[in-house]
């Protein structure tokens, strides 16, 4: 079975980048075919592994919508697959790849990487991406074989946008492997890790620690990524403003660095408007180490298997839920964290992800049975 992407490996795309080529490598590892097609590297990015045959097209001439008037035609030249899968959505790589489908008479999925939520849509470019929707977008997924997501409410919002294709539940893959890296010292420390943009809410972090005074004086904010220069900017002028001289910007981090720096949490937190998933969730918990996240995420988990804090999209619950991360023992902190890696080696594992992955498309060529993750 051959499988042809759209997408990037590129590490300088955070998350998405790496779920992909978890996802893709571990089908290769099933005996699936699977290739992608992708832009070249930007600048400072490197490739997510090799492991995965790489097509590359030129760089696109729009970058706003990655519109490349080469792409189609170099899909075409790869010749016909048995499916085509899209990564994302708004961008020209998705519709050229669903027309190259078209074209060759083959299936094709789209996974919207939670860009349909109603506050994606509304934080920018809204008029683009509601004519999109009319006038494309909204047919495309209809006539997919299967639309995949993350969690059920991401496919709640795409059955309110009118999506009627079947819709696959799927999470994001994390890689079961263990790291060499060991907490050094005995600061307890809530890191934060990935962009920074404003939906990201870090700021709720700052505020915690601010409205917590005293009982955070010994512990410290660790601010991990970047992304947004004006957003940073406005967290640093707030941090100085509130007179913290414990939150510690260290950049964008990758590999042994980024490895060093989580290591050193104690807990991680995610204060997120809103997540279709949030890979520091997986990168935390796989590491042994608690989480906390909001109810703009689908980690009710996080409190069932008392592996972190799920609490409400507000300041006063994510000030308590790191005041509570505070106040634990170092004991009750490790059988957290211990909980947390047996939920990844359960349900998040490249082995369990890429399974379903396979059930999916052998069910989409007529070759299996529907599976249970898939709502028609």
């Amino acid at each position: 079975m051959k499988i042809l992407h759209s997408g990037t490996f590129d590490s300088n795309a955070g998350g998405p980048a790496m779920s992909t080529y978890l996802t893709m490598k571990g089908l290769r590892d099933r005996g699936v075919d699977a290739e992608l097609i992708m832009f070249p590297l930007s600048p400072g990015g490197k490739l997510r592994g090799e492991e995965v045959p790489v097509h590359y097209t030129p760089a696109p001439i729009i970058p706003k919508i990655c519109y490349s008037p080469k792409l189609r035609k170099d899909i075409r030249d790869l010749g016909v697959y048995d499916i085509y899968h899209a990564q994302g959505i708004w961008q020209y790589p998705t519709y050229a790849l669903v027309d190259e489908a078209k074209r060759a008479g083959k299936p094709y999925l789209i996974t919207p990487r939670g860009m349909l939520y109603p506050q994606d849509i509304a934080k920018s470019s809204t008029a683009f991406k509601r004519l999109s929707l009319k006038w494309r977008l909204l047919d495309d997924l209809n006539k997919a074989a299967c639309v995949q997501v993350t969690c059920e409410d991401e496919m709640v919002h795409c059955r309110n946008l009118g999506v009627t294709a079947p819709i696959a539940i799927i999470p994001n893959p994390v890689e079961i492997k263990n790291y060499p890296f060991r907490k050094e010292d005995h600061v307890r420390r809530i890191g934060y890790l990935g962009r920074l943009s404003p939906r990201k809410n870090v700021e709720g972090l700052i505020h915690a620690f601010a409205e917590l005074g005293e009982k955070a004086k010994d512990a410290e904010l660790l601010i991990i990524g970047g992304g947004d220069d004006a957003y940073e900017a406005f967290l640093k002028k707030k941090v100085e403003r509130l007179k913290l001289k414990n939150v510690v910007f260290a950049g964008f981090l990758n590999g042994e660095e980024k490895d060093k720096a989580l290591a050193s949490c104690s807990v991680l937190a995610m204060p997120s408007e809103f997540e279709n998933l949030g890979n520091v969730i997986l990168e935390g918990l796989v590491r042994h180490i608690p989480c906390i996240a909001t109810t703009g995420s689908p980690w009710s988990e996080l409190n069932e298997r008392e592996c972190g804090w799920w609490v409400e999209y507000s300041q006063e619950a994510i000030t308590k839920a790191v005041e509570k991360a505070l106040e634990v023992t170092e004991d009750q902190l490790a059988q957290m964290g211990d909980n947390g890696r047996m939920l990844m080696e359960d349900r998040y594992s490249v082995e369990a992800v890429t399974e379903c992955f396979e059930q999916l498309y052998r069910w989409i060529s007529g070759e299996g049975d529907k599976p249970d993750f898939v709502n028609v």
